[in-house]
């Protein structure tokens, strides 16, 4: 269940305040000990997805749009202003524990989404805490830092690759009609390596923002923007360790991409692997991201 401690949190951190006027308390690095979120390591608030729900999908083809040119000319993949054109998903906003292009997942798909069109997408590859706890902390948070209308869908970290990444999403657009301009990646700690592959090496013009979180590994974009032919955001969080957060960072500067003033994320929990109020800032990134 759900503690009491987190609805609190959720509560005052929504209004702007904190429940001890400090921010969160810091939790260890055996996971997010502040009684709310899992963490590497940890215990979902509220528990795992549930069993069931849709199957595999086909890979999708980048969709439809008007457009698919980005700047000076650039043929953009997927296309721009554009989305998957996918059906046959199901609604499961409650999440469940399903598998999307042969990959295991876990899978949060809002009331009435399976109907609408241009659905905003965020990938996640969690941490050691694994999916299904990954997925209880993304449908705590997910209408808080304002991402409750999108399909989420979560990877474990512990052993997912880029290409699992990347066939997972293939899957989701051709189930769901996937919004090609905001699409988006979050990973988490024991999945920094694959996202970092996956958002700035194998499908980098596929997402318009990427944050990489209690990060534990570097990378930089394959290709600058003038040949990507768009301008994608991302941001890292530290969660202790700066060297990597900040080579990170200065690797998608140099590449032109879009970063917000505080990069790398510096604010509350970013010296504290599994903090919290880091995660919320990651989940919040998100929300306002367009390609």
């Amino acid at each position: 269940m759900r503690s009491w401690w987190w609805s609190v949190f959720l509560g005052l951190w929504a209004c702007g305040g904190d429940p001890d006027g400090a921010g969160p308390p810091g939790p260890a690095d055996s996971g997010r000990a502040d009684g709310g979120l899992a963490g590497d390591g940890g215990l979902a608030g509220d528990g795992g997805a549930s069993d069931g729900g849709s199957g595999d999908g086909g890979a999708s083809d980048g969709g439809s749009g008007d457009g698919g040119s980005g700047d000076g000319g650039v043929e953009v993949e997927p296309p721009l202003d554009g989305s998957s054109g996918g059906s046959g998903g199901g609604d499961f906003p409650s999440g469940t524990s399903t598998s999307l292009g042969g990959v295991p997942v876990g899978l949060l798909a809002p009331a009435g989404v399976s109907a609408r069109a241009r659905v905003p997408l965020l990938v996640v590859i969690s941490g050691t805490e694994g999916a299904s706890a990954m997925l209880s902390n993304m449908r705590q948070v997910a209408d808080h830092v304002g991402v409750g209308d999108a399909l989420i869908v979560v990877l474990d970290g512990r052993t997912a690759t880029a290409d699992d990444g990347a066939r997972a999403l293939d899957a989701a657009r051709a189930l769901y009609d996937v919004d090609n301009d905001r699409t988006w990646l979050l990973s988490e700690s024991a999945g920094t390596a694959a996202g970092l592959e996956l958002a700035l090496r194998d499908r980098q013009s596929w997402f318009a923002a990427a944050w990489f979180n209690d990060v534990n590994a570097r990378a930089e974009p394959a290709r600058d923007v003038a040949t990507l032919g768009v301008a994608p955001w991302g941001n890292a969080g530290p969660g202790g360790d700066w060297p990597d957060a900040e080579a990170i960072v200065a690797g998608m500067a140099a590449a032109g991409y879009r970063l917000p003033a505080d990069a790398p994320y510096s604010g509350a929990g970013a010296d504290t692997h599994g903090s919290t109020a880091q995660f919320l800032a990651a989940a919040g990134f998100f929300a306002d991201k367009e390609r």
